[in-house]
Order: C-alpha cells, then sequence, then structure tokens
C-alpha cells in the first residue's frame, strides 16, 4: 500500500490516512468512504486496519556521508509517520558487516522487514528467510537478489547523470570530465552510462583519461587535479557522480587557486543540504530523498501486508546554482558579440 497515493485519491492528507487505517482517527462517514475505495483500489482490503508492521530493520553504510544520514532521517520519519519502530545497523560500507547486520535483523522478534542501503553488488545474506519470508526493500543501490518478497526503490541514477552533463554541454562545455563512483555499483555505472550518452547526444567527444571512478567521498574529489593535471586540453567543467566528491573538487580548486565557476564548471549528484553552504553554492542533480523514503516505507508494507513486489524509480532533479557558467572563451565571444 502507498499511503502517499491512497491520500492523493482520498484527498485527504497523507496521515489522515496513516491514523483512519490505525483506527486513531474518526472521520466523516463521506470521507470514510473515499477512504476505503482508495484504500480498495490501491490493492489493500479496505476492511484490514490492523497495523501488520510495528518494527522494521535499516541498514545504512555510513551516517558520515551527508547522502546517507539524510535518507536514513527520511526513511525514520516516514516509519515514524505510520507509528513503526526501526532498528538501525550501521556497516561502514563493508561487505561482511553488511551481510551481518541483515542476519542479525532477521533474528528480531516481529521484524515485519528491512530496508536496506547497500554499498555492493551482493550480500550473501539474501537468501533462505531473508526475501522469501521476510520482506526487503532495496534503497538507492541495486543488490543481486532473486528473493520474491524482495523489491527495489531507487531514483534514476542514468536520467540523473544526463540531465547534469546536458546542462554542461548546453552552457557551451565541450571538454567534460566525470568524477564516477566506484565499480561494481550499479548506480555508479548508470551515471557513467548518462554522461556518456549525453555528450554522444550532443556530438562531444568523451576523453577516457578524464573519466575517473573511485569512492563517493570528498578525498576521491580532492585528488581530481592531480589526475588530470596533465591531460591537454584541460576539461573546463566536471559532472561529478555525487555531491560529496564534487565538495571535495571545489576543495582542491581553492587550494590550486583555480575560480568556480570561471575556469571550471562544477556539477554534483544528490542534491545534499551542505551544498547550499559550498562557495560557491553546488550545482546539482538532486536525488528526491522523501519521496524515496516514503516509497520504501510504503513498499515494505505493501509487501509485507500480501502485496506483490513492485520496483519504483524516481526521477532526479536539476538544481541550477552558482558552481556552473559558460566556459571563459563562450563568455568572452558572448561580450563581444554584445559589443
Amino acid at each position: 500500500m502507498s499511503l502517499s497515493r491512497v491520500a492523493r485519491s482520498a484527498g485527504v492528507s497523507t496521515s489522515t490516512v496513516s491514523r483512519y487505517v490505525r483506527g486513531e482517527l474518526k472521520v466523516s462517514p463521506a470521507t470514510a468512504r473515499r477512504i476505503d475505495q482508495a484504500l480498495a483500489d490501491d490493492g489493500r482490503p479496505a476492511a484490514d486496519r490492523s497495523r501488520a508492521v510495528t518494527t522494521i530493520g535499516l541498514v545504512v553504510p555510513s551516517l558520515a556521508n551527508p547522502y546517507f544520514s539524510a535518507l536514513a532521517d527520511a526513511v525514520v520519519d516516514a516509519a515514524a509517520e505510520d507509528g513503526i519502530e526501526v532498528f538501525t545497523a550501521l556497516t561502514g560500507s563493508s561487505a561482511l558487516r553488511e551481510r551481518n547486520s541483515v542476519e542479525r535483523l532477521a533474528q528480531v522478534q516481529n521484524l515485519g522487514g528491512i530496508v536496506y542501503l547497500g554499498m555492493h553488488g551482493t550480500n550473501e545474506a539474501f537468501t533462505g528467510r531473508v526475501g522469501e519470508e521476510l520482506p526487503v526493500v532495496l534503497l538507492d543501490e541495486y543488490v543481486i537478489a532473486d528473493g520474491t518478497r524482495i523489491s527495489q526503490v531507487t531514483a534514476d541514477s542514468f536520467g540523473g547523470a544526463y540531465q547534469a552533463t546536458a546542462h554542461l554541454a548546453g552552457l557551451g562545455h565541450r571538454i567534460i570530465a566525470h568524477v564516477g563512483g566506484p565499480r561494481g555499483l550499479e548506480t555508479a555505472e548508470q551515471r557513467e552510462a548518462g554522461f556518456r550518452a549525453a555528450m554522444a547526444d550532443h556530438s562531444l567527444e568523451v576523453d577516457d583519461r578524464l573519466v575517473l571512478r573511485g569512492s563517493y567521498t570528498a578525498d576521491f574529489g580532492t585528488n581530481f587535479f592531480a589526475h588530470v593535471s596533465s591531460v591537454e586540453p584541460a576539461p573546463t567543467a566536471v559532472f561529478c557522480a555525487s555531491d560529496i566528491a564534487a565538495i571535495g573538487v571545489l576543495e582542491a580548486a581553492r587550494q590550486a587557486r583555480i575560480g568556480v565557476p570561471d575556469e571550471l564548471s562544477i556539477i554534483g549528484c544528490d542534491g545534499i543540504a551542505f551544498g547550499d553552504w559550498t562557495s560557491p553554492q553546488l550545482t546539482s542533480v538532486a536525488q528526491p530523498t522523501q519521496m524515496l523514503a516514503r516509497q520504501a516505507v510504503d513498499e515494505l508494507i505493501h509487501v509485507a501486508t500480501g502485496g506483490t513486489p513492485t520496483p519504483h524509480t524516481l526521477p532526479m532533479t536539476l538544481r541550477v546554482r552558482a558552481s556552473t557558467a559558460p566556459p571563459a572563451g563562450a563568455r568572452a565571444r558572448d561580450a563581444s558579440a554584445d559589443r
């Protein structure tokens, strides 16, 4: 069941539907009929208002990365709207700890399911009971898992990367670098694919010396100039597959006294709040964090109450701020034309 979808259909707020389903709110007969009908249309019998899910597990790589901390907060908030308690496990992006966390959470009595944010393409814990008896929603990152009660909620990484690169190309940049994510992560692969597709569609060549892959960290971003300093012609713009890496590139540019965006335009991916506080403010393709979290909790409830797992891919949104601008040569040509 999607509470937000039911609420839209019934013409009421999500919290009204949530409290009504739990039997905590009395509404007018007309409103009750609309909610009941919306619930029925959404695939859950209206008469079944028992709270089938009271606790869920949440597996998170790290709270040091602002994107993961924001997404984890959003999941906890979305669950709280439905009266659900969340047990959280931090893995430090370790494959072993990811497996152990899932196995430990699966032992929690009356656990309704697991929302899983992984940093690896596989997890051996998704066998047997986990994913067959215990529902799992893979949030953000793709993981190879074939359990009959495993679903997926993610953002359109390909489309977001395409938007970011097309934005740079539209400004007039022709030599564009890409600071990508770890090898083996599907989101990182899709972001590189979106970058390459946008370059091709704008008749731009990709210089593979300017395509770097590494961790979603600021430290990786700060090494950008060390990797590309010998490449000619030098890039005038860079698309980073994460905001935290883009912030690393921003800091490296500051230390090297390279003007942003005068000499180098930088665009990130995720839309973390910290990008509002950088100087200049960071242009980014933002993930719909609140919507992802709400959809993940709704999907987990849907599967836990007998629904068929349904994958969801949500769009990213381009947020243009001060870290991108036309390249210096294009600005000079425009100024000359104006005269």
